[in-house]
């Protein structure tokens, strides 16, 4: 996406693209992040060596759970255990990769832990075939949008790619209702994983501070991923008209938000066997990209979600409380327009560069590295366990300070 695209859209109400216009007068240094800094030529003899290993992929036993299953795990800093139901096809084939969907559940003021038979129901109703499913459960206190479920979703979503053979760029994200709202902030917030977001009857408008959402959301992010979203004309908490100008507007300036309004109102889901049709298209359309060559990012001051794909934001300037960056790639050469950032750091790939030759990064029109760069195979390992994703791989960690 041009930068001026993304200038152009300083109209919607709900973000401060207008940062972006500005001029700059600070230019970054660029260097290899301190923690990867030293020692790169014995890493680099590991590396390609590490990379083949993590692409021909581990060896998934065939005694593994198939059908439906609860599941459940703790995090650190978490004394709540966190549910899931898992539905796994009985055909199931270690030996083939497949699609994974997560479904978010609506209704998340209850106190309980668990998944509520009705809102099991629901969620079934939903399900595309022929994938490994996964029903994660919210409560009053653990809202999709609060901290512990911005982590507790990716997680999920880990542990079942270490047992079963997932295809990392065929990963899901669905939400009815309350769920949906849940989507948009995954949208916002943390769209890395995913392929793509069905969001059927919620709206963005939840993701407001009145609601404790956990940093702030930024609806110019949903322009780096597909959206499928479902609206009813009458629905009494999300009618169709509150979200049909912010979906156009982010769709003039680039964005891929398949809207469609439906007759009914909240609770009712008359309009669902023809628009499960659509949004099964949808899904078989779309296949996520690892390597996206144009990214938007805007984060707050808390830098909480600063990254997406193989950029990072590493907080803002001073005082201020938003920032933002356009980044592009074309070839080996990367160009950042930036407001606020306090620093960045770039992941190299050697699948998405080519490392025979210079990397060369633009920085407000101005050049700020221009090297080649050695694969480092502590980089690799690093963004390997935390992604835990065969097909988003780095090589090289490159910081860029004061941008």
């Amino acid at each position: 996406m041009e930068l001026v695209q993304v200038l152009a859209m300083t109209k919607i109400k709900y973000s401060i693209l207008a940062l972006l216009i500005a001029s700059y007068s600070a230019h970054p240094i660029a260097e290899a992040c301190k923690d990867t800094a030293d020692g790169h030529a014995a890493s680099q003899e590991l590396f390609w060596k590490r990379l083949e290993e993590i692409r021909s992929g581990r060896k998934y036993p065939d005694d593994v759970p198939r059908g439906t299953f609860e599941q459940h795990h703790k995090m650190e800093g978490y004394d709540t255990t966190f549910n899931y139901l898992v539905d796994v096809p009985v055909e199931y084939d270690p030996e083939k990769k497949m699609d994974l969907h997560v479904y978010l559940h609506g209704g998340v003021n209850y106190s309980t832990v668990r998944l509520y038979p009705k809102q099991i129901r629901r969620l079934k109703r939903l399900t595309i075939e022929d994938a490994i499913s996964i029903y994660p459960s919210a409560w009053t206190s653990a809202k999709w949008w609060y901290e512990s479920q911005s982590k507790n979703i990716v997680e999920i979503i880990k542990i079942i790619k270490k047992r079963y053979n997932v295809d990392d760029n065929r990963v899901f994200l669905h939400g009815l209702s309350d769920g949906a709202g849940g989507v948009y902030y995954f949208a916002s917030h943390r769209p890395t994983p995913f392929a793509g977001f069905i969001a059927l009857i919620g709206s963005p408008q939840v993701l407001r501070p009145k609601h404790n959402v956990f940093g702030k959301t930024f609806p110019g992010n949903f322009i780096n991923k597909p959206i499928f979203a479902v609206n009813a004309k009458d629905d009494e908490f999300f009618p169709a008209k509150s979200v049909e100008r912010l979906f156009a507007t982010l769709n003039d300036n680039g964005a891929d938000i398949t809207f469609h309004t439906v007759t009914g109102n909240h609770f009712g889901m008359p309009w669902l066997v023809k628009e499960k049709q659509a949004y099964e298209g949808f899904v078989a359309r779309h296949t996520r990209n690892p390597y996206p060559d144009s990214l938007y990012w805007q984060i707050d001051e808390g830098g909480e979600f600063g990254r997406i794909h193989w950029l990072i934001l590493n907080g803002t300037k001073g005082a201020v409380t938003e920032s933002a960056v356009v980044a592009t790639k074309t070839g080996n050469a990367v160009h950042l327009s930036s407001k606020n950032v306090a620093s960045a750091t770039l992941l190299i790939s050697s699948d998405h560069f080519d490392l025979s030759q210079n990397v060369r990064v633009w920085s407000n029109e101005k050049l700020v590295f221009d090297q080649r760069i050695t694969p480092d195979v502590r980089v690799l390992d690093k963004w390997f366990e935390a992604d835990g994703d065969r097909s988003m791989l780095f090589a090289y960690e490159l910081c860029l300070d004061a941008l």
